[in-house]
C-alpha cells in the first residue's frame, strides 16, 4: 500500500503546480468553461495514469469524468477509483479544490475498500490518508516535503452545517432537520467542494454534512464508488458515521458503476439526530 500512497502523493504534487499554482495555463479565454474543464481533466487523467503505471500493485484505474477502466498491471491487486478535480467549476475563482481516491482490493464494492486519500489544493495543500491498518494520517505540503501532522479524531458533537442542494427541492423532513440544527446554534459552512467539506469537519472535530435526496435528484447526487463509499470510509475511522438517511453508508451494495446516494457524514449525535429525523 505504501507504493500506491507515494504514487498518490507524487500525483497531487503535480496536480498542485500544474493546475492549482499554473491554473492560468489553463484559463484560456477563448475556450468555453466545457473546453476548459476537459483540458484539466484530460491532463489530470494523464497526470494519474502515467503516475500508476510504475506501480506493480495497480490493476487499474478509473475516473469519475468518463468511467473507462484503464487497465495497468493485469498481475495487480488493487483498482483505484478517483475523482479528478471536486468541482472544476470554481477553479477560475482561485478558490480552494481536491482530488479524492479510493483503493480497492480486485473489485469496486464497500468490502473490498483498502484505504481512501484526499487531497486538498490551494491555500490549503494538504493530504489525508486513510487505511484500517494505519488509521488516518494527515499530511500537510511546506518548503517542498509532505510532513505528517497530529491525526483527527471527531468528537461526539459539532457545530459545523454544512448542507447541499437546492433548497426548495429539500424534503418537508430534510427542511425541518436543518433548521434543528441552526435552531441549536450550529453554523453554515458549505464550499460545494466535498474534500473541502469533508477536511473541514475533520478539522473542527465535529459537524454535520448533508447531501439529501431531491425532487430532481431522487436518488441523491454523490457516487458510491467515487465519492460516498471512501467519504464513509473515513469517517467511521475518525469516530464518525456516514448513513444514506437510514443505512450505514457501506452497507449498501453497488450494483453499477454509476450508482448514487444520498448522503449523511458527522459526528455520532448528528447522525443519531438524522436518523430520529428521517425515520
Amino acid at each position: 500500500m505504501i507504493e500506491v500512497f507515494n504514487a498518490i502523493s507524487n500525483i497531487a504534487i503535480t496536480i498542485e503546480k500544474d493546475v492549482f499554482q499554473s491554473c492560468t495555463d489553463f484559463l484560456d479565454t477563448t475556450k468555453s468553461d466545457e473546453a476548459i474543464h476537459q483540458d484539466v481533466y484530460e491532463h489530470c487523467r494523464r497526470v494519474i495514469e502515467s503516475e500508476f503505471e510504475k506501480v506493480k500493485s495497480v490493476k487499474g484505474a478509473m475516473g469519475k469524468d468518463k468511467k473507462q477502466l484503464c487497465t495497468i498491471n493485469n498481475d495487480g491487486k488493487y483498482l483505484v477509483s478517483y475523482v479528478a478535480v471536486d468541482n472544476i467549476e470554481l477553479l477560475d475563482v482561485d478558490f480552494s479544490l481536491g482530488s479524492m481516491f479510493a483503493i480497492y482490493e480486485n473489485e469496486f464494492n464497500a468490502q473490498s475498500l483498502k484505504a481512501s486519500i484526499y487531497i486538498t489544493y490551494g491555500p490549503t495543500f494538504q493530504i489525508v490518508f486513510a487505511s484500517k491498518s494505519e488509521g488516518v494520517k494527515f499530511f500537510s505540503y511546506k518548503h517542498g516535503e509532505l510532513i505528517q501532522k497530529e491525526s483527527f479524531e471527531l468528537t461526539n458533537k459539532g457545530k459545523i452545517n454544512s448542507t447541499a442542494g437546492i433548497q426548495s427541492q429539500w424534503s418537508s423532513k430534510h427542511k425541518a432537520l436543518i433548521q434543528s440544527f441552526f435552531d441549536e446554534g450550529y453554523r453554515l459552512r458549505f464550499s460545494d467542494s466535498l474534500t473541502l467539506d469533508t477536511h473541514q469537519i475533520l478539522f473542527k472535530k465535529g459537524g454535520i454534512y448533508s447531501s439529501p435526496a431531491t425532487t430532481s435528484n431522487p436518488d441523491g447526487i454523490l457516487e458510491l464508488i467515487f465519492e460516498a463509499y471512501p467519504i464513509a470510509f473515513i469517517m467511521e475511522l475518525v469516530n464518525g458515521e456516514a448513513i444514506d438517511g437510514e443505512r450505514r453508508i457501506l452497507d449498501i451494495e453497488c450494483t453499477e458503476f454509476h450508482q448514487k446516494t444520498p448522503i449523511y457524514f458527522g459526528s455520532k449525535y448528528e447522525i443519531q439526530h438524522v436518523k430520529e429525523f428521517l425515520k
